[in-house]
């Protein structure tokens, strides 16, 4: 995966830097460690979140006492130094309550340019300390193999951009150095998110022939629908989460595992296993049932959370987690835990024991791929039926045309948010279950990001709603 690319990347430029500070300082030449001081500010800034992480050295004085780079609004500190003993470690504490620096930063961080201790003595740390800040030797004390760990973990987008920092050392200019970085915009670019949320799958496809009686001797139209009929003429069930093309079914189950659930319908001397790219990219043909086949794995998916796919739309609608409810609702989590409708009855005032309308929080997916990684692209949506079977009431489109006349941007926005947020949780969800060993699954990242978008000038669109909260039920539906 180009992810895994970009890690193993940030890891070799980090240890090269590490490398060539050990050298230099060996050599007596110190210098290095105030270039390095630029380079890990803004390491920190994109791998810690420390969006207004400075060079005190820069920006104030040339030597400042005790720390090198500071975020005030985090209130933290950051001493960079190729000096890893316990010695400089005290020492720079002491400067650091010396100048009461403590008052305005809650916390320091030693970035050892080299390589760290083994060990630090707690008791003896603690001690120069004075008991005025809390000061954590296991997370407070860090070199190139706790950013290598942090940036693991990192998102792809604040990785790309430390590993954009690190080139701009080794090439020996600034970040980005472009036309723009001599005559620089009046206005800061944006960073641009697209509705697509970071796609991935098994990285093994099974694809085998079907079984000669499966079609009885005909080539029907719908070749998975007439599988579909011969698994319930033999009386078995199989999962949904496969296609059929050519006569073969494909799917990420194992088919070489002899309790495969498709055991009844394949040859099984004709299994192949493929690597997912060498069958999407023959041609479109082929890309194309592999987005069916990338469909059926999350309809499969969001059927066992009672979401159905409604195939006339071609959406997904949240059903009542009984039928029997009247209102699901939602968790989760954004700036801050919320909650959602999805799911509502609604009862005529004058005769309570008769439905108004059903309303489903719905959505659209689209399968796609940018610079050869896969993305999903989620639209929100809605869904108004009747009855027993969730069919689409005849009044929807007027519901659906005066329900999204009232949407603001926030609105949609959060609407979007959520269902990110609400995928992502269903993960946890199916990689505990009592079948996640031998269930396939298909997975969800972060949301696409663009940097360097045009900055807009937004007196010319329509104001967002600024909302408390992250969501809120107060107009149900996101209607807030």
């Amino acid at each position: 995966m180009k992810h895994v690319k970009v890690i193993d990347q940030f890891r070799e430029e980090l240890t090269k830097v590490s490398k060539e500070v050990e050298v230099s300082v060996a050599m007596g030449h110190f210098d290095i460690n105030k270039i390095c001081e630029d380079v890990f500010c803004g390491i920190f800034k994109e791998l810690y979140g420390l969006e207004n992480l400075r060079n005190l050295n820069e920006d104030e004085k040339k030597n400042f006492p005790g720390i090198d780079l500071a975020d005030d609004y985090a209130r933290v500190a950051i001493q960079v130094t190729s000096d890893k003993t316990i010695e400089k470690v005290k020492d720079s504490i002491g400067k650091f309550i010396k100048h009461n620096l403590h008052e305005k930063y809650d916390r320091i961080i030693f970035y050892i340019l080299t390589r760290k201790q083994g060990s630090y003595s707690k008791d003896s740390i603690e001690k120069a300390c004075e008991r005025k800040f809390e000061f954590d030797v296991g997370a407070d004390i860090l070199d190139f193999t706790d950013l290598a760990t942090k940036a693991a973990s990192a998102t792809p987008i604040a990785l790309k951009r430390a590993v954009d920092v690190l080139g701009s050392y080794t090439r020996g200019c600034d970040v980005g150095l472009a036309e723009q970085d001599f005559d620089p915009p009046e206005e800061p670019p944006e960073t641009l998110a697209a509705n697509m949320l970071e796609l991935y799958f098994p990285q093994t496809l099974y694809i085998a022939e079907l079984l000669p009686e499966v079609f009885d001797g005909t080539k029907p139209r719908n070749q998975r629908k007439q599988v579909g009929t011969y698994v319930r003429s033999i009386e078995q069930s199989v999962p949904s989460d496969y296609e059929v093309s050519g006569g073969r079914l494909i799917t990420f189950h194992n088919l070489e595992d002899q309790n495969n659930p498709f055991k009844s319908l394949i040859d099984e001397g004709t299994v192949e296993p493929f690597q997912p790219s060498d069958y999407y990219a023959i041609d479109e043909d082929h890309e194309r049932v592999f987005k069916s086949l990338l469909r059926f794995c999350m309809q499969h998916k969001l059927h066992k959370h009672r979401v159905l796919w409604e195939y006339r739309e071609r959406i997904f609608i949240f059903l009542p987690l009984e039928d029997s409810d009247n209102t699901r609702t939602e968790t989760w989590v954004g700036q801050k835990r919320a909650t959602r409708t999805v799911f509502e009855r609604k009862f005529k005032r004058n005769e309570p024991e008769k439905v108004l309308s059903t309303r489903h929080f719905a959505f659209s997916l689209n399968f796609l791929t940018v610079e050869g990684e896969w993305y999903v692209a989620i639209t929100p949506d809605w869904f108004f039926s009747y009855g027993d079977s969730y069919r689409q009431s005849a009044f929807g489109d007027k519901l659906l045309s005066g329900l999204k006349r009232m949407e603001k941007n926030r609105s949609v926005f959060d609407q979007f948010r959520f269902l990110c947020s609400w995928l992502k949780d269903l993960d946890s969800d199916d990689l505990f279950s009592e079948n996640a060993n031998t269930s396939p699954h298909i997975t969800f990242g972060q949301i696409l990001e663009f940097g360097g978008g045009r900055s807009l000038n937004e007196d010319l669109w329509e104001l967002l709603v600024v909302i408390d909260e992250d969501d809120s039920d107060q107009g149900r539906f996101g209607l807030q």
